[in-house]
């Protein structure tokens, strides 16, 4: 929460603005807090700093202005992470943060932690962004806004399997 905060409390420092669909970098070191009983940077920690990264992302873009000028809010529908290594203390990191795509109900990102050119740990997120009243956001209101776009045509297939899967299983959760 501390670190949300403040990230909050610095969006106007993130630096120049950015496209949407460029990779944009959020850096970060792992604190005490953040470890677990093995000494490495607990599960729970990752997705955090995905979500601190992502507001990151939407900031730099001029994205998060525009959600919140419209009462929109990011949430996350899904997410998948590979660990590959463990960030330890008190190791400083990036996270690259990039929108890959969207689909008809939703924003795919991929956020990939890493040190210098090491990866540690890669993320696909899909947000969906939701009004003053709960309704579902289209990806195409979203596209609609200011900036610029540089999108790939289509998610990539690995992705859109991925999607497919996860909506199956809640819907199959929801027939229950």
């Amino acid at each position: 929460m501390i670190m949300m905060l403040r990230w909050v409390f610095r969006m106007r420092a993130f630096g120049k603005a950015a496209r949407v669909g460029d990779p944009l970098e959020s850096r970060f070191r792992v604190l005490p807090v953040d470890l677990d009983i093995l000494l490495h940077m607990t599960n729970g920690r990752y997705l955090s700093v995905l979500d601190a990264a992502r507001i990151s992302y939407y900031a730099r873009t001029g994205l998060w202005r525009q959600f919140r000028a419209r009462g929109w809010s990011p949430v996350v529908t899904a997410q998948t992470i590979t660990y590959r290594r463990s960030l330890t203390f008190p190791r400083s990191y990036r996270v690259r943060t990039r929108l890959i795509g969207t689909d008809t109900k939703n924003l795919y990102f991929e956020q990939v932690f890493h040190i210098r050119d090491v990866e540690y740990a890669t993320a696909v997120v899909s947000v969906r962004l939701t009004d003053r009243n709960g309704a579902s956001v289209t990806p195409a209101q979203i596209l609609d806004l200011d900036g610029t776009f540089v999108l790939p045509d289509h998610i990539p297939s690995a992705v859109s399997d991925w999607s497919e899967f996860s909506r199956h299983h809640n819907a199959e959760k929801e027939d229950q």
